[in-house]
């Protein structure tokens, strides 16, 4: 456990940052969508239809008009197209950070080798990585609750609710665990922060030319898509392929961490 509490105290000032800066930002805007939400449902079916149709970037990002008549559909959109996204970098940065770090702290040669094994090792950062990241998920989760209940007066959906904030947390998830994984492969990188926001760059640009162009395979590589909110407002759930295929990856990623880091080169930069 020694492993697990000094990372968990290295990771704190930036996930209490992260936690705050996204509980005040959903209040912030919450009012800004909810009002606009409103407005927008004050338009005709068809005005709606027309302006949604018009909009080649709400079509993009798979909005509809009848998820954007709502105000929780607009607490979907950004929570899909903004807060998922950030949660995903700050996953995937801390994911290459905790690996990364060693190697170019040339600190590899203590870790790895004088105080437990190296899967010992490994699985401890994990952790310390998880309760790290998720924990600003779930204050998301929990913050957003309260910012619906003061700005949504009528009340909302719960469990449609749920299911949008909850992807944010099941995308840190994936964004952790290929950070990992792509620490443990390349572990002298010096710019994690970059790297993370390319990749996550990369997988929304894929996930819009995908939907723009009706790949419908090329899906699978753009995890931003995978919690569609018109989808989960229309079936009341998420896609099962893409539950499934997340779970997978997520498997994978550590899996290959795990075995890589028992038979790496501990030479460092």
């Amino acid at each position: 456990m020694i492993i697990f509490k000094y990372e968990l105290r290295q990771m704190r000032n930036l996930a209490v940052a992260w936690s705050i800066a996204m509980v005040v930002l959903i209040f912030l805007l919450m009012p800004v969508f909810a009002s606009i939400g409103r407005s927008v449902g004050a338009n005709s079916g068809t005005q709606l239809e027309q302006m949604v149709s018009g909009n080649e970037f709400l079509q993009a990002v798979g909005m509809s008009a009848e998820f954007l008549s709502k105000p929780i559909g607009l607490y979907g959109f950004i929570t899909g197209w903004f807060f998922s996204l950030a949660a995903a970098v700050l996953a995937m940065h801390v994911g290459l950070s905790v690996i990364t770090k060693d190697f170019t702290g040339r600190s590899t040669d203590f870790i790895y080798t004088k105080i437990d094994s190296r899967g010992r090792v490994y699985l401890e950062k994990l952790a310390a990585a998880i309760v790290s990241v998720l924990s600003v998920g779930f204050v998301y989760v929990i913050a957003s609750y309260f910012a619906l209940e003061a700005n949504i007066p009528e009340g909302f959906d719960f469990s449609l609710y749920f299911l949008l904030s909850f992807s944010l947390v099941l995308l840190e998830t994936l964004y952790l665990a290929l950070g990992i994984c792509i620490g443990v492969v390349w572990p002298r990188n010096r710019h994690p922060l970059l790297l993370a926001v390319t990749v996550v760059f990369i997988t929304v640009v894929i996930g819009t030319f995908a939907t723009t162009v009706g790949i419908d395979w090329l899906l699978f590589l753009a995890p931003p898509k995978f919690f569609g909110g018109s989808f989960i407002a229309t079936k009341g759930s998420y896609e099962s392929k893409y539950v499934i295929w997340l779970a997978f990856l997520v498997a994978t990623f550590l899996s290959i961490g795990y075995q890589v880091i028992r038979k790496k080169d501990l030479i460092t930069v």
